[in-house]
């Protein structure tokens, strides 16, 4: 019997041996499994953070394309090109590529990564063209060694700009004295004004009777309107508290479009020059007024067709006018709108293209409507009655004096700090009913806009 009691005790330990031996590799392989899924977790959530990262990078490149101005016909290599020297100029220099560079050789735009914290955290942007008017971006995020990339297609539109919105958009203070009035045609809105000055806080200067049908807004976040008198904003008197309603500052900088007569210059082939008579009874059809000509033309004058002036020049119309057509000229340069003008001194009456005579002449040109007078680095000067300007008008500078009254059917743009001023009884109807397309002779700036159905993981 204690034989046999023995081996049962000889046995028991035995068993607890294995069962020992059994918890042991089960311990272990539940700690292998648990580093692993530990293991497993931690590279997912490198993954998620790389991703992260590229995601982060994404919309950091769609804040600076949204704010980059290309060419509208820019494309293929030449929109590659530009894009990168835009980028540059926004970027290099600043704190988040830390001393480096944007940078491209020839086919790929590289924005050298940038660093979201100190942990090895970031992105880099590479763009390349994918078609004649498209780029594709990729964006490569990281967290340490780990990287993942996404990709979004970029694609260049016809941009527009809200200068077209307004009846009158000036890059310099707005000054109305006397009785001078500016109205809307159709609706009040049509009389809506814009200083985008900054070299004076003033940016509305209103005397008088002075009124301004629509609301005045100003870029400068600073700017203020002085209102002295009887004057009027949006219908409501100075007096009246409710004004406020209609004075908007601090709007922000407003891209103005830029000029470019080319398209109506081809058509001006008959010279006038200091040989040319243009005084009495006279009629001129597509003509180019040659450099330092100084003409003055008075008496009853016929003028068809475009009116191309060289620069330097100053150009008087001190009769009885009338044109059908569009008056463009040179670039006379900056802050020379004081020697290089266009004065209408007497009583003018103008009709747009659409309105010219079916002759082989004007060809193309009654294809072109929606402008009036493109003027760069000029200044124009209204002291008569100017009937209807049948479309945007743009010069250096502006000023309507004396009885200056008439219909502009466009916007008036304003393309320096200099003056726009309106004396007298001078008037001005702003008619929006054509719409605010971007006219011709206007070239406004393309934006890349993404194409969110093309976006990828890689």
């Amino acid at each position: 019997m204690a034989w046999h009691s023995q081996g049962r005790k000889g046995m028991a330990s035995i068993l607890a041996l294995i069962l020992l031996a059994l918890f042991a590799v089960l311990a272990i392989a539940c700690a292998q499994t648990f580093n692993a899924s530990l293991c497993q977790s931690r590279n997912r959530a490198l993954v998620d953070t790389a991703r992260l990262q590229a995601e982060s990078g994404l919309s950091f490149l769609i804040h600076h394309l949204n704010r980059v101005s290309l060419p509208g016909g820019a494309s293929g290599e030449d929109l590659l090109t530009v894009l990168a020297d835009r980028l540059g100029q926004r970027l290099n220099g600043s704190p988040n590529l830390a001393g480096s560079s944007v940078s491209y050789d020839g086919s790929v735009i590289t924005v050298p990564p940038i660093a979201t914290d100190p942990t090895g955290r970031g992105f880099t942007i590479f763009i390349r063209l994918a078609s004649a008017s498209t780029v594709a971006a990729c964006i490569t995020g990281r967290d340490g060694s780990v990287t993942r990339s996404i990709g979004l297609d970029f694609e260049l539109g016809t941009g527009r700009s809200v200068v077209f919105d307004y009846g009158v958009a000036s890059k310099s203070a707005i000054h109305l004295v006397g009785n001078s009035k500016i109205r809307g045609a159709n609706a009040p809105a049509e009389a809506n004004i814009l200083s985008a000055t900054y070299s004076t806080d003033q940016a509305f200067n209103m005397t008088g009777n002075a009124e301004i049908a629509g609301d005045i807004s100003a870029s400068n976040a600073d700017a203020y309107a002085s209102l002295t008198g009887n004057v009027k904003i949006g219908g409501v008197s100075a007096s009246n508290p409710a004004i406020i309603d209609h004075i908007h500052m601090g709007i922000g900088e407003v891209e103005f479009p830029e000029v470019d007569p080319s398209v109506y210059e081809p058509f001006a082939t008959n010279i006038v020059d200091s040989h040319t008579s243009t005084n009495g009874n006279k009629s001129f059809t597509n003509i180019r007024i040659a450099a330092g000509t100084n003409p003055t033309f008075s008496g009853n004058i016929t003028i068809t067709g475009v009116l191309f002036i060289e620069a330097p020049n100053s150009v008087t119309f001190a009769g009885n006018l009338n044109f059908t057509g569009v008056i463009v000229t040179q670039d006379a340069g900056d802050n020379v709108y004081d020697t290089n003008t266009i004065k209408f001194t007497g009583n003018s009456n103008f009709r747009p293209v659409e309105e010219l005579p079916d002759q082989p002449q004007f060809t193309g040109l009654k294809a072109l409507p929606g402008s009036f007078l493109l003027a760069p680095g000029f200044g124009v000067h209204f002291s008569g009655n100017f009937g209807t300007l049948g479309g945007t008008i743009a010069a250096d500078a502006f000023t309507w004096v004396g009885n200056a009254n008439g219909v502009v059917k466009g916007t008036v743009i304003n393309y320096s700090d200099s003056t726009f001023s309106m004396t007298g009884n001078s008037n001005i109807t702003i008619d929006k009913s054509a719409g605010n397309d971007t006219p011709p002779g206007f070239v406004v700036p393309g934006k890349l806009t993404a194409n969110m159905e093309s976006y990828v993981e890689y």
